[in-house]
């Protein structure tokens, strides 16, 4: 093992003995107490001395070998040391999702298996519009190995923005116009290799229903997805559905049903007759595909996701983020021990 103070993280002495590693809640470690000989020690965790070779400098210094495994497994435990022996090849362009997901797993090897998990994966995005779009291009480059776009309908002046389309992508297919931003997003051939055979994971960003279809078909299939869109000037991320243990679309529909009778008609009429031309906000969409790209990404990386049975809900002019909790609803068929001649209808 060469212990290496954990390269994502400030390091700052408050006082000649007490050392400070990061500077966020959750993450910041302060050590206190030290002697010159165990500064010495940390201050050696730089790589180029393996766990060997820092036991005989707490020799040499007079506090004997096992001060350098007592230090090493203070700071490899709470994670603001990583194993230089166990990084690998750093991509430039990956080091800094590499440091990050490192630092949320406090893991040694510095975050290199969470990415390496993450490029096992699918994630199906079904609705390409200017939210859609971004999404699928944030998870490409967070090393999802593989982001699949469902959507062959034609890129529309709408949706050209920042982290989206190009403007001379108009009227091309969706699909077609983002496999080359995917490709180059990711840094690597997306097509190349053989892909899951199923999605770990389904992102819906409708862009002109709401894709109630579309989540009824992957609840009975046991996909996990998530919904992200734009209504009017309010962005809503989730939920993220996990079939069978968390609530669903339908759940809320039947809840706002109990406190307003008359929604089923309201949600009927405005999918049966949408706005001709709704609002996107281009900032709102950018925080909109930035939230749902985290809960996604959360997910893959085996964190429980704020949007599971809840929703993430940004307005406009604040764009201040909130969450709002939704349990599963005893009447929606999403709970329901499966059986082969009864499954859940959308219906409303």
């Amino acid at each position: 093992m060469r212990p290496i103070l954990h390269p994502a993280l400030s390091r700052t002495w408050r006082d000649e003995s007490t050392l400070q590693v990061g500077a966020t809640p959750g993450l910041a470690l302060v050590v206190g107490g030290l002697s010159r000989p165990e500064r010495a020690v940390v201050e050696a965790m730089t790589g180029a001395a393996d766990l060997a070779a820092l036991r005989e400098l707490a020799a040499e210094l007079g506090l004997g070998r096992s001060a350098a495994d007592h230090l090493t497994e203070l700071l490899l435990a709470a994670g603001a040391v990583v194993d230089g022996d166990r990084l690998g090849p750093a991509d430039p362009r990956r080091q800094p999702d590499r440091s990050s997901a490192g630092l949320l797993a406090r893991a040694p090897d510095g975050g290199d298996d969470a990415l390496a998990r993450r490029g096992r994966m699918r994630v199906d995005v079904h609705g390409a519009g200017r939210v859609g779009a971004q999404i699928a291009r944030l998870l490409a480059a967070a090393g999802v190995g593989t982001v699949a776009v469902l959507d062959g309908e034609p890129v529309r002046p709408g949706d050209v923005g920042p982290g989206g389309y190009p403007p001379d992508a108009v009227g091309t297919p969706r699909r077609r116009s983002l496999d080359p931003l995917l490709r180059a997003d990711a840094g690597r051939d997306t097509t190349a290799g053989q892909r899951p055979a199923g999605p770990s994971l389904a992102v819906l960003a409708p862009t002109g229903v709401t894709g109630r279809e579309e989540a009824a078909d992957l609840i009975r299939q046991g996909i996990p997805h998530l919904f992200a869109q734009v209504v009017e000037v309010t962005g809503v991320i989730g939920p993220l559905v996990l079939p069978g243990r968390s609530s669903c679309l339908r759940c809320h529909d039947l809840h706002r049903t109990a406190r307003d009778p008359h929604w089923p008609l309201v949600l009927d009429q405005a999918l049966r007759r949408p706005p001709p031309e709704p609002a996107c906000d281009g900032a709102l969409a950018a925080v909109v595909a930035g939230l749902a790209a985290t809960q996604v990404l959360a997910h893959l990386d085996g964190y429980t996701p704020a949007a599971v049975d809840g929703t993430i809900e940004v307005t406009l002019p604040s764009g201040l983020p909130r969450r709002r909790s939704w349990t599963r609803h005893p009447r929606c068929g999403c709970g329901w021990a499966a059986r082969d001649d009864e499954t859940a209808q959308w219906e409303t």
